[in-house]
């Protein structure tokens, strides 16, 4: 029976659900997978599980069309694979990202990774900043659709793995130049932007939890206050589930998450304690 593994980060949900989603899918096709927490796994559990597995996947929230800076920093660590292994990857995204996953696949195949499959999957919006016009809610009931053709694509997706079909969604020249539409200024203004969080000291609790879900530790707590880094991936974590709405960007008060929540995961089931490190 062959056996999958499946690495993964997510900020706030989406990623984590179609990564378990893909398990799941896989399990109830007769083969065993499993899917892990980039935040949840060292260097050399992650070099263990892929000397064991048959197929691994790889999967984030694609930013800019980019890739998560901590991601791809897991992606520089794994061992390379001399005999070859094969490999899918996905992303999700809020709409469209160009060429989604396949930018990454000279990069893994210089390693031994051999990507087969590749998908994107287009997720509920996770950006709740005051000032991007962009439109988000945290009513799950609005997420069913949307996860449910998610779902169907995975079934589709899981079934051609089995079977051997190569499928690499996206894999053409005119997407890899699209998406240096979003990439390019996406890298160029990347450390800029994730240096605009601050606190409201009056609406924080110092309960620290911004900190303790931080999935690259950007986040200490100073005077009873949180205080950010320079290390931010923009994942939104810190932001949307902050408890009283105290973190704020580029110094905007956040009275629009007020009327309308900031998302939360793309089901009720999902809180960030789920991935992210477990305390010491």
């Amino acid at each position: 029976m062959k056996h999958y593994q499946i690495f993964y980060f997510s900020g706030t949900g989406n990623t984590w659900w179609i990564s378990e989603r893909f398990a799941e899918t896989l399990n109830g096709l007769g083969v065993i997978a499993s899917a892990h927490s980039i935040e949840r796994v060292n260097e050399e559990t992650a070099g263990a599980m892929i000397a064991d597995a048959d197929v691994v996947g790889f999967g984030f929230p694609i930013y800019g069309s980019d890739v998560p800076r901590n991601f791809l920093d897991f992606l520089h660590t794994l061992p390379e694979q001399p005999e070859g292994k094969i490999a899918f990857g996905f992303v999700t995204q809020m709409a469209w990202s160009g060429d989604g996953f396949n930018f990454l696949c000279k990069m893994m195949e210089a390693k031994g990774y051999r990507v087969r499959w590749t998908a994107e999957f287009n997720m509920p919006n996770n950006v709740a900043i005051p000032f991007i016009p962009l439109p988000y809610s945290a009513e799950y009931s609005q997420f069913e659709k949307q996860l449910d053709k998610a779902g169907k694509k995975i079934t589709r997706l899981c079934r051609a793995m089995i079977n051997g079909n190569n499928q690499l969604e996206h894999d053409d020249p005119l997407s890899a130049a699209s998406a240096w539409i979003q990439r390019g200024p996406f890298r160029w203004m990347h450390d800029w932007a994730g240096k605009l969080w601050s606190v409201d000291r009056e609406t924080c609790t110092s309960c620290e939890r911004c900190a303790y879900i931080c999935p690259v530790k950007n986040i200490r707590i100073a005077d009873r206050l949180p205080v950010h880094g320079d290390a931010c991936v923009l994942c939104m974590r810190c932001f949307n589930y902050c408890p009283t709405l105290a973190i704020h960007y580029a110094g905007i008060s956040n009275r629009r998450a007020e009327k309308n929540p900031p998302f939360k995961g793309p089901v009720q089931a999902f809180i960030p304690e789920l991935i992210c490190a477990k305390k010491e």
